[in-house]
């Protein structure tokens, strides 16, 4: 390892529920295999494509049929929000008419998760001596249980509260009540409040500096 460096950051957490079970079902039918294949690597590679543009967004990793990004800047939470947002669109066009096409009844819907909170980035040895960079800790473990929330399953997009409070600037004192609280003590110690993505956000104002 040579060296590590602590980021706070909004973090994103997109998943793609259902894809394995289509997967199985379409794997006697190569040219349903590829069509869904390529969908999904247009929809990917325009996700990529979006972060790289942006000086604020960061993939750091992929899930197999998800991927796990970063948000940074001086408006992390809203960076998020409408990368977030991007993607939706771009898998209602890319990937959605593909779906339907499906000769058999089948369904991938997207899952997304936002959280504010930090990663650890390290830089350890690659093979063939390069270094490789990975990114680690609990606010990463967090967004695992928020994507599979009751939340994120029926409204696309779930965020905790310490996301919310940041988004709607809010003093976490007058939050109201979260959607849901998922209680899973053996592997996450504190309850969790999630929130459903409010469909408009207030503008953002910097604070004079006195």
């Amino acid at each position: 390892m040579t060296g590590q460096q602590k980021i706070e950051c909004s973090i994103i957490f997109i998943d793609l529920s259902g894809f394995t079970q289509l997967m199985y079902q379409a794997s006697y039918r190569d040219e349903i295999v590829e069509n869904v294949l390529d969908a999904m690597q247009r929809m990917f590679s325009s996700a990529a494509a979006a972060a790289l543009e942006s000086d604020s967004v960061r993939i750091i990793n992929t899930t197999g049929d998800g991927f796990i990004a970063i948000a940074t800047g001086p408006t992390p939470s809203r960076t998020a929000v409408a990368y977030v947002r991007a993607i939706h669109l771009q898998f209602d066009r890319l990937v959605k008419s593909i779906i339907h096409s499906l000769p058999f009844r089948m369904n991938i819907t997207m899952r997304g998760a936002l959280h504010h909170g930090f990663v650890h980035r390290f830089e350890v040895d690659g093979i063939g001596g390069s270094p490789d960079t990975v990114y680690l800790g609990d606010d990463l473990n967090l967004l695992i249980r928020v994507v599979n929330s009751q939340v994120a399953r029926t409204h696309t997009f779930a965020i905790t509260r310490t996301f919310y409070r940041r988004l709607t600037l809010q003093d976490d004192k007058l939050l109201r009540p979260a959607d849901e609280v998922i209680l899973d003590r053996n592997a996450y110690p504190e309850p969790v409040e999630v929130y459903t993505l409010p469909e408009t956000i207030s503008e953002y104002i910097p604070k004079k500096r006195r």
